[in-house]
């Protein structure tokens, strides 16, 4: 196996981890924006890295693709007459993030992001170093 996908492999991690920020920043954003019942509510995007599986046998892969999915269309129902959004009955529907979830995920995707920015950059030095080599 040869060293040398390894930078473009990572930058993969990297696009998905930054499109993982992106969603949690979308859902955490949108968390409280209540709609009138029957109204669509935001829905909460999921991220999930899946494989590019790369051509030929023994081969590393091509890194790694974001796949979103979206959650549940339904939301929370709340009793809130308060809210200028209510319907008669005095309901509103809430999109159905839950926050401390989000910020776990948050904790995860920058985690993800340092130890993919840690292979391009160690990648990056060794190709340096094979550079260097003078035959």
């Amino acid at each position: 196996m040869s060293m040398f996908p390894s930078i473009s492999i990572a930058g993969t991690g990297l696009e998905v981890d930054q499109t993982w920020i992106d969603a949690i920043g979308g859902n955490v954003a949108n968390a409280e924006d209540a709609v009138t019942p029957g109204q669509p509510v935001y829905r909460e995007e999921e991220v999930t890295a899946v494989a590019s599986p790369g051509s030929g046998s023994g081969s590393a892969g091509n890194g790694v693709q974001a796949s979103i999915t979206l959650g549940s269309s339904q939301g929370i129902l709340t009793h809130d007459p308060e809210n200028p959004l209510a319907d008669k009955a005095g309901d509103v529907v809430y999109p159905n993030v839950n926050i401390g979830h989000e910020m776990t995920s948050l904790v995860e995707a920058q985690v993800s992001y340092e130890v993919d920015a840690k292979v391009l950059q160690n990648s990056d030095t060794a190709y340096q170093a094979i550079l260097a080599i003078k035959a």
